[in-house]
């Protein structure tokens, strides 16, 4: 008898019929004040984490289904050649469908926290949510070598024509929350360049200081006017008076 095949048995059924059942849309019911324990949620940002939870999550495992694909495994971290890119790119306009209809009969505050959420890896956090409460049971997000794949999750969507279909004054004076989770930031990434720009005509970044953190983003915002790399050698000289390497570490901002 292998005894770690048995022991680990009950545990990937349980996966599996979880699976099968977010398929369907029976999840399991997730605390999100428990998951981000450091971060005070109020009742419009539950609301938020909720409906994406519950809209976003099924259509993804729809498609793992249709592909015979098992997230729980190992080949669930190499996911190139499983026509994932079409199949949930497919799925985008499905989720933009729900969530257009979900939103008639949520408030405007509510509805931009999910626009917000969802430029900056909404769907990704919630299935993380999923994935963490399913394999161990507890309000958790899963922190395994799942990245390559979920970033997949992240909308592809142009923040403008999100905002017409969710009802969103892109303008509108609401907060845009970052999540704590350990170490982590969340909520802290944009799905595209015309966001990150986005995010600094809101307010919510400084483009220098955003400028020093990715490359990618620093080209673009010098080429639109944001930022000159004057200010931005002068905001590295201000930070790193003494020249330390790595000291301001580069973080990739972009799905």
């Amino acid at each position: 008898m292998n005894i770690s095949n048995t022991t680990l048995a009950p545990s990937y059924q349980s996966q599996q019929l979880h699976r099968q059942y977010g398929v369907n849309a029976m999840l399991p019911e997730i605390n999100w004040t428990e998951v981000f324990k450091d971060s005070k949620l109020n009742s419009i940002q539950l609301q938020a984490l909720d409906t994406l939870y519950r809209n976003a999550v099924p259509l993804a495992l729809q498609v793992f289904d249709e592909l015979k694909f098992d997230v729980f495994t190992s080949t669930a971290y190499q996911p190139q050649g499983l026509g994932l890119f079409d199949k949930l790119a497919q799925q985008e306009e499905k989720l933009m469908q729900l969530l257009e209809a979900e939103c008639k009969n949520l408030n405007e505050e509510v509805r931009h926290q999910i626009w917000s959420m969802l430029l900056r890896g909404g769907a990704v956090l919630v299935f993380k949510a999923w994935l963490g409460k399913v394999k161990s049971g507890n309000n958790e997000l899963d922190m395994t070598q799942f990245d390559e794949l979920s970033d997949l999750l992240f909308i592809k969507t142009a923040p403008q024509i999100l905002a017409n279909r969710l009802g969103v004054n892109v303008h509108a004076d609401y907060d845009h929350i970052f999540l704590m989770y350990g170490n982590d930031i969340f909520l802290d990434r944009f799905n595209s360049l015309e966001t990150a720009a986005l995010f600094v005509d809101l307010g919510v970044y400084d483009a220098t200081f955003l400028s020093l953190r990715d490359d990618r983003v620093a080209e673009y915002l010098k080429a639109k006017g944001y930022v000159t790399q004057e200010q931005m050698d002068d905001l590295q000289c201000a930070l790193n008076p003494l020249g330390c390497p790595d000291l301001i570490a580069k973080q990739d901002c972009l799905a």
